[in-house]
């Protein structure tokens, strides 16, 4: 029986693995429509990552979400425009 020898895998191959979001197949909309009480996902299929920016002077974090388009829409209406930047999955 012949054994066959597999490549090493490379410090990049492992961090892509790690990367949220690359090349995963099929990803799913993250947007909350849910209660208070839990947290419920939208579910539609994702086609966008969308960065939030915060304004309001707090120093909060940039927030990062995978979005269908129905619910970017519905962020860019209750957001200001020049905080969100939305990228094809």
């Amino acid at each position: 029986m012949v054994k066959t020898q597999q490549p090493p895998v490379s410090d990049l191959e492992r961090t892509l693995v790690e990367v949220p979001g690359l090349d995963r197949g099929r990803q799913l909309c993250e947007c909350d429509h849910g209660d208070d009480e839990a947290y419920a996902a939208c579910g539609r299929k994702a086609k966008w990552r969308v960065s939030v920016d915060c304004v309001c002077g707090e120093n909060h974090p940039r927030r990062v979400e995978i979005l269908c388009s129905r619910c970017l829409r519905t962020l860019r209406e209750t957001q200001d425009r020049d905080t969100i930047t939305a990228r094809r999955l």
